[in-house]
């Protein structure tokens, strides 16, 4: 294994609301651009999708994306990071739990353009500067 300590302190708190249809992978680029953060954590959020696509992990370990449906899908947790590429561009990873209307739950990583907005979505953004 290998590690290494980075020595960072916290930068800008970025409240964000997102409407009615936003991406919401795009819709966290889009803040990040917007504020130049170049990294950072995303707190979490709480809000409502019309559905969502997640990429998954099969038990043989090959990711695949499940869609995940419902009259209104309901995020119960988010987390993830922001960084830029080698090419200068941001990404954005954001994992999350949500739940259908159905009751059923399901976990993994967001895919871009998958997940629109049903109403709206709060998120919290915390900036890492070196």
């Amino acid at each position: 294994m290998e590690s290494s300590i980075r020595h960072c302190r916290v930068g800008r708190v970025v409240n964000a609301r997102f409407f009615c249809n936003d991406d919401l992978v795009t819709g966290m680029e889009d803040i990040c651009r917007e504020h130049q953060i170049a990294q950072g954590v995303i707190k979490g959020g709480l809000g409502s999708l019309f559905k969502s696509s997640l990429e998954i992990m099969t038990d043989e370990g090959v990711p695949r994306s499940i869609n995940v449906e419902g009259f209104a899908v309901e995020i119960l947790s988010m987390s993830g990071h922001v960084r830029r590429s080698r090419e200068g561009q941001t990404e954005v990873e954001l994992h999350g739990i949500v739940a259908n209307n159905a009751g059923e739950v399901f976990a993994g990583r967001f895919i871009k353009g998958g997940s629109p907005v049903c109403i709206t979505i709060e998120v919290m953004l915390q900036e890492w500067l070196d």
